[in-house]
C-alpha cells in the first residue's frame, strides 16, 4: 500500500514527521508518491538533515539568514513539483530548516501547494527516541502527525547506545534502563503525552508509523498497534517499511464487530440464538469467534429475545444493544442500530450474522487482514463465486447505510459501491450456510461434530 493512500491525506494537508526510525526515508516516499499523482510539495525540516540527503528532493531551494521567500518559488514548485527548502547549510554538513513559525507564516497556506511535508525532529539515526526539552518543533499548522518508531529497536537495551533519550523514556515511563525494548514499551512510548505524542497540534490527526518491519517483526508490530489504538487520540497505526516500493503493509483500526441477532426465527419455529452448539449455543459461538479476533469492540443486536441473550452474554466482552424496529426490515434496521453504537469509536465495521456458527476464526482473520492491507474499502469472502458473510465495510461508507430507506437492505448498498468490494476466496462454503430451519439446524450440528461448533 502507498504511505499517500494508508494516511488518507487530502489536499491542503501539512504532514509532520517525528520520532525516530526513518522519519526521512517516509518524507521522501511520501513526496515521491504525490507527485505521482500530480500534487504539488514542498517538503522541509523545522530541524536539521544531513546534507546528503537534499538529492532527495529534484530541486532545493535556500533562503540564507534573510528567510526571505523568492518571488518566483511558486514557479520552481509548479515547474519540478517537489521542491525542498531550507535555510542554510552549516559548515558540518548540516543542512538547517526553517522555524516553525515562519513556516505557519509563509508556507502553510500557499495557494501554489497540494501538501507541506515537514520533518519536525531528529534521532542521530536510532530507531527509537523521547524528545529532548526543545524538541518536537511542530508546526501548529499541522494537519497530520506521524510519530515513527522503528522495530529494529525491539529487544535493544534501553541505553543512550540504543535509544535516543533512553533516560527520558526512563523518566517517564519507569521503565528500568538498560533492560531490552519491549512491545509494551514501545506502544507506552507512541501514546505518551511526554513522549511521542508531546507538543501535537490539538486538531490534528495521530497516524503513527512503526517503520523497519519484516515478516518476522509483523506480530510484534500488530501488537504495538493493538496497545496504541486504546489511545482514542491515534485515529489509526501504519505498519511496514519506508524504503520499500509499497511502503505500508498493513493500516491497523479501531475495528468493531456488529453480530445481527434480532431474527424473529419464525422459520424455526423457535428462537435459534440460544439453541445448543456443542458444549455451547449459537450466539455464544460465534461472540467468542468475534473474541479470539481481538476486535476493538463486539457489538450485538438483539430483539424479541434482547434480555435472555444479554443474560446469556453477560461473562463476555461484548455488548448487547436492543433494536426497537426488529420487526421491521430486521437486517438494515440492527445493522443501523449496531452502527449508531460503534459510530464514534470504530474505524470499520465487520457485519457478522448471528445464526452463522460454523464460520471458522480463520475465516474472520482473512477477511480483516485483507482490510488492514487495504485491498478493499468492502471485503467479503466468496466460495465458488458467490459471496457470503462476513463483510467488513469501512467508515466512510456508513453513512450510504444511514441513508437507505427502511424497504432497502443492505445489498442495495453494496451494489451501488460494487467497485470498492475486495473478494477473498475461500475454501469452505460455511459463509454461505446460515441456520433458518429446524432442518439446517439438525444437518449443521452433524456436520460439525457434537463437541464443538467449528
Amino acid at each position: 500500500m502507498k504511505l499517500s493512500q494508508a494516511l488518507a491525506l487530502t489536499p491542503g494537508d501539512i504532514v509532520s514527521f517525528v520520532g525516530a526510525g526513518g522519519k526521512t526515508s517516509a518524507m521522501f516516499r511520501l513526496a515521491d508518491e504525490l507527485v505521482e499523482q500530480g500534487w504539488r510539495i514542498i517538503s522541509t525540516t523545522t530541524t536539521q538533515i544531513a546534507e546528503d540527503e537534499l538529492h532527495r528532493a529534484p530541486q532545493q531551494v535556500g533562503f540564507g539568514h534573510g528567510m526571505q521567500l523568492p518571488d518566483r518559488l511558486s514557479e520552481q514548485v509548479e515547474k519540478h513539483r517537489h521542491v525542498f527548502v531550507f535555510g542554510k547549510i552549516e559548515a558540518d554538513g548540516k543542512v538547517r530548516g526553517v522555524r516553525s513559525n515562519w513556516l505557519n507564516d509563509n508556507l502553510a497556506r500557499a495557494a501554489y501547494l497540494d501538501a507541506l511535508l515537514v520533518e519536525a525532529d531528529g534521532s542521530r539515526r536510532l530507531p527509537m527516541k523521547a524528545p529532548l526539552p526543545h524538541e518536537p518543533v511542530i508546526p501548529t499548522s499541522s494537519t497530520v502527525i506521524v510519530p515513527m518508531m522503528g522495530l529494529r529497536a525491539l529487544g535493544k537495551p534501553l541505553d543512550e547506545q540504543h535509544i535516543y533519550g533512553a533516560k527520558i523514556i526512563h523518566n517517564a515511563t519507569g521503565y528500568p534502563l538498560g533492560d531490552p525494548v519491549t512491545t509494551r514499551l514501545m506502544a507506552a512510548v507512541i501514546m505518551s503525552p511526554q513522549l511521542s505524542l508531546k507538543n501535537i497540534p490539538p486538531y490534528a490527526r495521530i497516524t503513527p508509523f512503526l517503520n523497519q518491519v519484516d515478516e518476522h517483526l509483523l506480530p510484534s508490530a500488530r501488537e504495538i498497534a493493538a496497545y496504541a489504538l486504546t489511545d482514542f487520540n491515534i485515529e489509526r497505526v501504519l505498519i511496514g517499511a519506508a524504503r520499500q516500493d509499497e511502503p505500508v503493509w498493513e493500516t491497523q483500526r479501531r475495528i468493531g464487530a456488529i453480530i445481527l441477532a434480532a431474527g424473529s426465527s419464525q422459520r424455526m419455529g423457535q428462537p435459534k440464538m440460544l439453541l445448543p452448539w456443542g458444549s455451547s449455543t449459537i450466539i455464544r459461538t460465534v461472540c467468542e469467534r468475534m473474541i479470539d479476533c481481538r476486535l476493538h469492540e463486539v457489538v450485538v443486536v438483539a430483539g424479541e429475545q434482547f434480555e435472555a441473550i444479554q443474560r446469556h452474554l453477560a461473562d463476555l466482552p461484548v455488548r448487547v444493544v436492543y433494536n426497537s424496529h426488529h420487526a421491521e426490515g430486521e437486517m438494515l434496521s440492527s445493522l443501523k442500530v449496531g452502527l449508531q453504537t460503534i459510530w464514534h469509536t470504530s474505524g470499520a465495521c465487520l457485519i457478522v450474522l448471528g445464526d452463522q456458527p460454523e464460520i471458522e476464526t480463520s475465516t474472520f482473520r482473512l477477511v480483516l487482514e485483507s482490510y488492514n492491507r487495504g485491498l478493499g474499502r468492502i471485503v467479503a469472502p466468496t466460495y465458488e463465486n458467490r459471496r457470503g458473510h462476513p463483510v467488513m465495510i469501512d467508515r466512510t461508507l456508513w453513512p450510504a447505510i444511514a441513508e437507505l430507506p427502511p424497504d432497502k437492505v443492505p445489498r442495495d448498498m453494496l451494489q451501488a459501491h460494487e467497485s470498492d468490494i475486495h473478494q477473498v476466496a475461500v475454501d469452505t462454503d460455511t459463509i454461505l450456510r446460515d441456520i433458518d430451519t429446524q432442518e439446517d439446524y439438525e444437518q449443521a450440528r452433524r456436520k460439525s461434530g457434537p463437541l464443538n461448533g467449528a
